[in-house]
Parts: structure tokens; sequence; C-alpha cells
């Protein structure tokens, strides 16, 4: 089973204990009767008033505020903890090729084991190499810290300026990533259409988590098979936030470089355009005609499903089919957004007609060649 997440230990309100004032009682009468007290007695009885109602409005107050209090699943996630080196040396066996998960752009991904017991997957980059790969540590310890969402491979991190290394530290997924389960090992787990449409629905939720609940949004940039973890469940995570970008003001010039995948990559993004949450749409529809069926061609559309899926609803099938077409169109503003797809997939709306004219297969010709290798 994976470990339970340590990081966001539960809020406990402060208790109020009102304070208790005692009010003197009045001195006794003196004995010369010209000279009578009585006239102070109103103000003690106001002042304990005044006193009361103090009180009483501070309690109130405090109820109120812990109550405006943000649960603590919508606050923002605990920074990032930063391990030392030697840590990460001894949790991985000194990066032996024997916990080497995989080999990325720039670096590799070892299994390691915490002094807790705790697995973790350790991303060894080496900063000597190209200031890209730097550049991509910060911006993934950046962007990534600010998740809370289920959908996101939490991480943390160590940085070793004596070793021009840099360390990213995830949690540690048990079934790799969806590349590697669905379309190398054929995991028999993912030939359930049901668990297919699970990890769809997960991905669906994890880009509209980035595109609707980060201010400002945030544009992942690769969604493909290979960023796309899997843990013990086959629950899906979406990873590797190097080339995710920030969305900022419509009044201020985003600078694009062409980074990506070929075949993942919006036309419009490959062509110069700008850079926009269409352009992970476009992504995610290429990632649901991989996860329907390996990019068949046919005149019918449930002819594109994966004859090797077992128990198959026809009706989802269709339906991821032609969200997929539609988040291929070439006008990014014909493509739905994120949040009308997990309508869509959630049964909440209908998806619209497709259009007369149109072509599942991406352009042909890109100017450019992918950036990154397959992780």
């Amino acid at each position: 089973m994976p470990p339970e997440n340590p990081f966001s230990p539960p809020l406990t309100p402060l208790p109020v204990f009102p304070t208790t004032y005692l009010i003197p009682p009045p001195p006794p009468p003196s004995s010369n009767h010209h000279h009578s007290h009585s006239p102070l007695i109103p103000p003690f009885i106001a002042a304990a008033f005044a006193l009361t109602f103090f009180i009483v409005a501070a309690i109130i107050y405090r109820k109120v505020s812990r109550n405006r209090t943000v649960p603590a699943d919508l606050k923002s996630p605990p920074p990032p903890h930063k391990f030392t080196y030697s840590v990460l040396r001894r949790a991985t066996g000194s990066f032996t090729a024997a916990n080497r998960l995989g080999q990325g752009g720039f670096g590799s991904v070892y299994k390691g084991v915490l002094p807790s017991g705790q697995e973790v997957a350790v991303k060894l980059m080496d900063a000597s190499g190209s200031l890209q790969g730097e550049r991509e540590f910060h911006n993934e310890l950046t962007l990534a810290s600010r998740f809370s969402s289920d959908e996101h491979s939490y991480k943390h991190h160590c940085s070793s300026r004596r070793r021009r290394r840099l360390v990213l530290v995830y949690e540690y997924m048990h079934n790799g990533s969806l590349q590697d389960a669905l379309l190398d090992r054929k995991c028999p787990e993912l030939m359930q259409w049901r668990k297919r449409f699970d990890i769809i629905s997960s991905i669906a939720k994890g880009v509209e988590y980035l595109h609707y609940s980060c201010d400002p949004p945030i544009v992942h940039g690769d969604i493909k098979p290979s960023n796309i973890l899997l843990d013990y469940h086959f629950d899906a995570k979406i990873a590797d936030f190097g080339l995710a970008q920030s969305l900022i003001k419509d009044d201020q010039v985003v600078e694009s470089f062409i980074e990506g995948t070929v075949c993942y990559i919006a036309p419009e993004y490959g062509g110069g355009g700008q850079l926009s949450e269409k352009c992970d749409v476009y992504s995610f529809g290429v990632l649901l005609l991989v996860l329907a069926r390996q990019l068949a061609h046919s005149g019918k559309l449930l002819d594109l499903v994966d004859p090797n899926i077992q128990l198959l609803d026809r009706e989802q099938a269709l339906l991821c089919i032609t969200i997929a077409l539609l988040c291929l169109q070439r006008s990014p503003n014909k493509r739905p957004t994120m949040k009308e797809i997990v309508g869509m997939l959630c049964g909440d709306s209908e998806p619209p007609h497709l259009p007369f004219e149109f072509s599942p297969s991406p352009p042909s010709n890109f100017p450019f060649e992918s950036r990154k290798k397959a992780r």
C-alpha cells in the first residue's frame, strides 16, 4: 500500500477559555451618615455589564473566525522538504544501476528508501551538462510544489552545488509510467475498460486543476503517456513539470519556446503561436486516443477501440473517441476546455457534434523535432 502523505497535519482549533473577573463588593457604609456612597454603585454595575459584553463579543468573534478558516484540504500544500545529498545517496545505494528506474532527458531516476522506510523515486539531474536542466529543476520545484491535488505527483528536493547535482524526490509509483504499463508491459489490469476510463477521468481532472485551480493558471506543456505515473492501485498522477508555464495577464507578452514531444504538441504552438490551455487540451486528445486505441484508421469510431479491452462499455468508448476528436481540432477556439471535458466524462453534459470534415491524424511536416526523449 502507498504511504500516507505526512505533510498535511490536521488543524487543531485553539480552545477559548473566557477569563472570569471578580467584581469587588461595595465598601461598607461609613459611620458618618452624612456621606453616603450609594452613588458609586451604578458605575460599578455599568462596568460589569461592559466587561461581560466584551467577553461575550470576543468569544463570538473567535468562533466566527474559526468557522471562516479555510479547510485543510483547500490550503496550499506545505513547502517541499529539503533533503541532504548524503541521505539520498544512502537511500539509493549510492545511485547504483540496480536501483535505476529509467533515464530522462537530463538525468536518471532511481528507487530509494528513506531512513523512515518510505519508498521514493529520486531524479538525479546533472546541472553541469545544461542550463536547460537547471531551469527545469527550478521550474518543477516552484510550480509543482503549489499543488494540493491528488492527481499530481508531489515532490521534495535536494541541491548540491559542490557536486553540481540537482535532485528531485518524488512519491514512488509502484507501476511506473502509463507508457511502460500499457504500451510496453501490457499490464492485464489495464485491459479492463473500467480501469482505463478511471485513468482518463483522473488525467482530465488533473489538467483541469492546473487550468482552473492554480493562480495564475498553469499549462503543463508535455502531456504524454511517459509523464503519467501509476501508483499501487493503478491510479494516475501527472508528473514532470519541467516544461510547464504559468499563464500571465493578457497585456503581458509570453515568451514561448517550441518544447515538448512530436505528435502531442498542438499545431499552433509548434507553428510559433501563443501558448494557452488549449495546447494541453490537444495533447490530452492524443493521449485519449492512445488509451482507447493505438491510433487505428477506420471509417467507424468504434473501430478505433482496442479489441483486447475486456468488458467494454461501448457508450463510454464512443464518448472518449468523440472527446478526443474534439480536442484535436486545428482551431484552438473550437476545442473544448478541460472543464467542459470533465463535465462530458462525468455525464453532466453532452458532447457537441463533430465537424463534418475532420481528420484525427496530427498535422504532418512539423518544423521541429522532439527536444526530450520519452521518459
